[in-house]
């Protein structure tokens, strides 16, 4: 099976992946601040989806990185 490279250069994922993570972060704090517990925990978990993908593609954990 051929793989092709991926699109984007690894720093150019990393970044992105942080900058997604990190606003998400900021989201779930505004919905705690306004009280909307529901959409805080959701941006919480989206996060935390982002930042374990940065630190995946950064070799920072024993799970592999994400494929796409």
């Amino acid at each position: 099976m051929n793989r092709s490279s991926p699109k984007k250069p690894l720093t150019e994922r990393v970044l992105d992946a942080e900058t997604r993570g990190n606003q998400w972060l900021a989201d779930a704090n505004e919905a705690k601040e306004r009280g909307d517990r529901k959409r805080a925990e959701h941006c919480w978990e989206k996060g935390q989806f982002w930042l374990d993908r940065a630190n995946r593609l950064l070799g920072y954990t024993d799970k592999p990185a994400p494929k796409h």
